[in-house]
């Protein structure tokens, strides 16, 4: 099933931000189903100058297995969501420029990052 989804997702932003927040922090085969420390999804910043910035979030580090309860250090515990965990993260920009978008880029492993929302926090 993984293969078949999608490999990218954008997202318009078209402001500076201070933080991108998102909600999901959970993957499909996540840890602790699977190993700690592989790239699950990249966060891709697309500045208005055509810079572009990555953040990896890595099985383990930032997300864990929506099925379970399993707490892992870079992404905060949100809510249950019928029966399964949701978690929370933010990635802080390294620029204060203009990010034209936020594209979501899946990572080499075979996990199946899971996101609810993204919100920029303006400046």
């Amino acid at each position: 099933f993984t293969p078949r989804m999608p490999k990218s997702v954008s997202i318009p932003c078209n402001s500076p931000a201070v933080a991108i927040h998102i909600l999901g922090g959970v993957s499909g085969l996540g840890y602790p189903r699977s190993e700690e420390g592989t790239v699950s999804m990249t966060v891709r910043l697309h500045y208005a100058d055509g810079q572009v910035e990555n953040h990896d979030l890595k099985n383990g580090v930032h997300l864990a297995d929506f099925m379970q309860r399993a707490d892992v250090p870079e992404s905060e515990f949100a809510f249950q969501l019928g029966g399964n965990q949701m978690r929370f993260l933010t990635i802080r920009p390294e620029r204060a420029d203009t990010i034209d978008q936020i594209e979501l880029v899946k990572g080499p492993d075979d996990t199946a990052p899971l996101i609810m929302a993204v919100t920029a926090e303006t400046r």
